[in-house]
């Protein structure tokens, strides 16, 4: 197996635990030449890299800064950061004014439900959107369970007006409706 192989193994197989010099950061998406932008937890990092971060990089409020990091060689063509995404990102050392870290990995779901299950994800990233949307996270999970029992109920009734409209849910066959100009043709006929 080549390098990139394991490179692929490990990114998607691995278990990761976050750390004060290694925190979970969310990216907010890409700034170009393999750098992107995260949001961090101020409580998530070390006073030392919060204030080193902070003369260099814009913030956004007493509770979360933004910074630059880099994606290192070896996952660069392996693994992509979306937008949104969570990533590990070693703050510990600066690498040039603007760049204040390097990805040390990037969670997949799998990774993500794991750090949930085994305490670890940090609750910073729960109530992070809450605030911007101005709702909780009860009141969204009851809202979730409402949506899912009002769907069961509509998708019946949607799937048929939906295959209709679609052609029979085939779009390579044409559709060929019933056609309203029979009773036309009788009285042309007449």
């Amino acid at each position: 197996m080549g390098r990139g192989k394991y490179t692929e193994q490990e990114a998607l197989e691995a278990l990761p635990e976050p750390t004060k010099q290694c925190p979970v950061v969310r990216a907010l998406g890409p700034r170009g030449q393999n750098l992107h932008e995260v949001v961090v937890a101020r409580s998530l990092v070390t006073p030392e890299i919060s204030q080193r971060l902070d003369s260099s990089n814009s913030v956004n409020d007493n509770a979360w800064f933004t910074t630059l990091v880099q994606m290192p060689p070896k996952f660069r063509n392996v693994v992509w950061v979306k937008r949104g995404s969570y990533v590990l990102a070693d703050l510990s050392e600066q690498f040039t004014e603007k760049i204040g870290g390097e990805v040390a990995m990037v969670l997949m779901a799998g990774q993500v439900k794991h750090l949930k299950q085994t305490g670890q994800w940090p609750s910073e990233y729960e109530s992070m959107w809450d605030d911007v949307i101005g709702t909780d996270s009860n009141q969204r999970s009851a809202d979730k369970e409402d949506d899912h029992n009002n769907s069961d109920s509509d998708r019946d009734s949607g799937e048929s007006d939906m295959d209709d409209l679609l052609g029979g849910g085939n779009p390579n066959r044409q559709y060929i409706g019933e056609d309203d100009d029979d009773d036309d043709d009788e009285s042309d006929e007449d």
